[in-house]
């Protein structure tokens, strides 16, 4: 019989045809990088001088029409007439013969690519200056606010125009001041009337600037900054214009060929210099880039062929090992990790496995399957944070937090940002008449809510939240970063003025708006949303198309009727069960300052509310029992409100004795479910189905809750505890040394080993293994 191959020699094999096909693409590679060195430069230096060209060609344009343009006005009549004028011009006649002339020279100053520089016209005796934009009857005044060259005053400048005959004179590049902007110029400059033997009358000027030359080449600001130069060079080899800091090769200076190239050094680094001269008036334009940029791209070229190699050969070899050890010990203990895993899923939940077992599909199975879970966790998480948001306004609304530590634990857990200075509530109402709330108007109205709930969200931005009420009501929690109240109720009149406009101007309907109070603190916003409530049925009756927002503050109250609304009420007898003294207080102050400062209530008013805070006193001492009302050595002082009258004093002493029973009695309570909750992980930690969700069903109790409680009582997490007293088991069945790590895991609780082994090493530093051989 023929034995079977060898492993090894097989994968040898194999590895050693793999090089040698390598060795084609290699050679090729490198015969390909070695054209390429010669065919790139020989491209770039072509492109370059074709560039360079057609610069030389553009600028020799210029040249010539501003000669041309130089003769035009040196024969215009007109323009010559102008000459004999003196300044000051002051109320001169002739001013209407200057601005006559002025429309025409604008007019043919558009005309041609010399008059797209920035030119202009002095006149001497007159002091005139035209130019494109304006005419300036001073020269001073033009020379400092529209052109002006860096270092040169005034006085130096006119000099230079009129101390002597100029004919086709070029100042070389220099900085000047274009209106304001530095820029690098070459200045043209032709005195009027022609001639050298001519008194100067006038000086024609236009100013090419050095940006649009080496934009004409493709010098930009990056490839300048990558060391690509330009400079052109006059008759006599003088640079002109461009990098003057840039050497010039003097082989250029004195080259006599009409275009050319040649390699010279710029800072140690090789350059390649291209240069053609101009038929029209022997100029010399001069471009060079560095050849570390001409072969960028062959190195390119060269990295690309190297990279495919070298990629080719990592890919290969990764292939053939891959092919070699398919089913080898790491892609086993991955697939293990899942299968366990998926063993502790809900049944029906495992991915199914195929008629013969693969572990790369099942991997592949297994992945997909996390992905699918993971997707549609997030889902139910977000649908659970609306709901968890809404709850939170809900409840923030309604006054049913018992104490900040409980809103800003809820507020937190929501995931919302409600911090302000200020805090307000308004209601919007869409308020229709004699109308049934049959299903087609209950249609229309959650239509109408929605569309002007998309009008507010594009006004309020980020500055408030807006909860649906009603089909036909809206209301927004509103916050300030401002302690000036005065100026927060100014943006509030203007906001809502401006939601109202919009909202009428798009569907032509005009929504009530109500505006409670402003509050300094979160959790006193219900009193806001209640004052709203007032405040935005009162407007309904008000008339007019366009309604003001009504604000609660600003009502004409009636002053004879008491004030205990059925809300504040719920929350005074949910704040003493709740045993919140601090919060007690400030109901209590609240309901004094309104019935007792803000109105002036009659006699009968005052015993119906008397009779109402009684009926409460009577509701709670049921509830709450009587046995910690009379406690006379835990007695402490009512609220500190001059005047009270007696009675409504001890109505107020009884509520806060039965704000401190119900305190003792929370305290009480909440030890004795802290002992149970205890006393039930002790002895059920060895079920790898408890849970927190399992215990707070236990209990009947939220997770939510049941984590904070636990927290709040223990000092540590629920995980955390439970960890310490399965991990605990662990080291002592380690300990006696009977059981394998595998049944240590299942006997701690645990569903796998692995999950196990993470456990224990992240609270013990080191694996059970380790920790056995300790």
């Amino acid at each position: 019989m023929r034995g079977k191959p060898n492993k090894s020699n097989v994968f040898k094999r194999f590895l050693v045809s793999f090089l040698f096909t390598l060795i084609i693409p290699i050679v090729l590679s490198s015969f390909t990088y070695y054209e390429a060195v010669q065919i790139v430069e020989t491209q770039s230096r072509e492109a370059k001088l074709y560039v360079l060209e057609q610069a030389r060609d553009t600028l020799d344009k210029q040249w010539a029409d501003m000669d041309e343009a130089a003769i035009k006005l040196s024969f215009d009549s007109r323009l010559m007439g102008l000459y004999h004028l003196q300044a000051p011009l002051g109320n001169s006649p002739a001013l209407f013969d200057i601005w006559n002339y002025y429309k025409d020279f604008r007019s043919s100053a558009v005309m041609g690519s010399a008059f797209t520089n920035t030119f202009f016209v002095v006149l001497k005796n007159s002091d005139l200056v035209f130019s494109k934009e304006q005419t300036t009857d001073s020269s001073k005044t033009f020379y400092q606010d529209s052109f002006q060259y860096d270092g040169m005053s005034y006085e130096e400048w006119h000099a230079l125009l009129f101390d002597r005959p100029h004919f086709r004179d070029v100042l070389s590049s220099r900085n000047a001041r274009l209106n304001g902007d530095e820029k690098s110029v070459i200045t043209y400059m032709t005195s009027l009337p022609l001639g050298t033997n001519q008194e100067i009358q006038a000086v024609v000027v236009f100013a090419i600037e050095g940006n649009d030359m080496m934009k004409l080449v493709g010098i930009g600001e990056a490839e300048e900054a990558d060391g690509h130069t330009f400079a052109i060079l006059d008759n006599t080899g003088e640079v002109v214009a461009g990098n003057k800091d840039v050497p010039i090769p003097a082989q250029i200076r004195g080259a006599a060929d009409r275009h050319g190239h040649l390699h010279a050094s710029i800072d140690g680094k090789d350059h390649l210099f291209v240069y053609t001269r101009s038929a029209y008036n022997n100029w010399t334009y001069v471009a060079s880039l560095p050849i570390e940029q001409v072969m960028g791209k062959v190195y390119y070229i060269r990295t690309i062929a190297w990279s495919v190699a070298a990629a080719t050969l990592v890919v290969g070899i990764i292939i053939s090992l891959w092919m070699a050890y398919r089913h080898s010990k790491p892609w086993k203990d991955i697939v293990t990790v899942l299968k366990a895993f998926w063993s502790s899923d809900q049944p029906g939940s495992k991915p199914e496995q195929p008629d013969k077992p693969n572990e790369v599909d099942y991997l592949q199975t297994s992945i997909t399957r996390l992905i699918d879970n993971n997707q549609s966790l997030r889902q139910m998480l977000q649908r659970q944070a609306d709901t968890l948001k809404n709850v939170f306004i809900e409840r923030l609304f309604k006054g049913e937090f018992e104490d900040r530590a409980q809103m800003h634990a809820m507020l937190a857990y929501a995931g919302l940002d409600m911090q302000g200075s200020g805090f307000v509530i308004a209601i919007l109402r869409i308020y229709k008449h004699n109308e049934a709330l049959d299903t087609e108007s209950l249609e229309e109205l959650n239509i109408l809510r929605t569309l002007m709930e998309g009008i507010i969200r594009e006004h309020l931005r980020e500055s408030g939240y807006i909860h649906t009420m009603h089909e036909n009501e809206l209301a927004i929690l509103i916050r300030s970063n401002t302690t000036d109240k005065t100026a927060f109720v100014a943006v509030l009149d203007d906001l809502f003025l401006r939601i109202n406009r919009d909202v009428k101007k798009r569907y032509v309907i005009v929504p009530m708006i109500g505006i409670g109070g402003i509050y300094d603190d979160l959790l006193e916003v219900h009193y806001s949303f209640q004052e709203a409530k007032l405040a935005v049925s009162s407007g309904i009756t008000a008339g007019g198309d366009e309604l003001a927002p009504v604000w609660h503050a600003r009502m004409v109250k009636e002053q004879t009727s008491y004030y205990y609304p059925t809300e504040v009420e719920i929350r005074l007898m949910n704040v003493i069960k709740a045993g919140n003294a601090a919060e007690l207080a400030h109901i209590l102050r609240h309901l004094h300052d309104e019935n007792f400062v803000t109105r002036t209530l009659s006699a009968v008013s005052k015993q119906y509310l008397l009779g109402e805070l009684q009926a409460t006193e009577r509701k709670l001492t049921d509830d709450i029992g009587r046995n910690g009302i009379m406690e006379a050595n835990d007695s402490r002082p009512a609220p500190d409100l001059p005047g009270v009258d007696p009675i409504l004093q001890d109505i107020f002493v009884q509520f806060q004795s039965l704000c401190r029973s119900s305190e003792r009695n929370k305290k009480s309570r909440n030890t004795q479910l802290m002992d149970k909750i205890v006393a039930h992980i002790n002895e059920h930690f060895q079920d790898a189905n408890l849970s927190l969700y399992a215990i707070a069903s236990h209990f009947n109790l939220s997770e939510s809750y049941l984590s904070q409680f636990f927290k709040e009582q223990s000092g540590e997490t629920f995980s955390s505890y439970l960890e310490q007293l399965r991990i605990s088991l662990a080291c002592r069945l380690i300990a006696q040394g009977s059981l394998s790590i595998d049944n240590i895991a299942v006997q701690a609780g645990y569903n796998s080993t692995p999950s196990f082994r993470r456990a224990f090493k992240r609270t013990m530093g080191v694996s059970p293994s380790s920790y056995k051989e300790l």
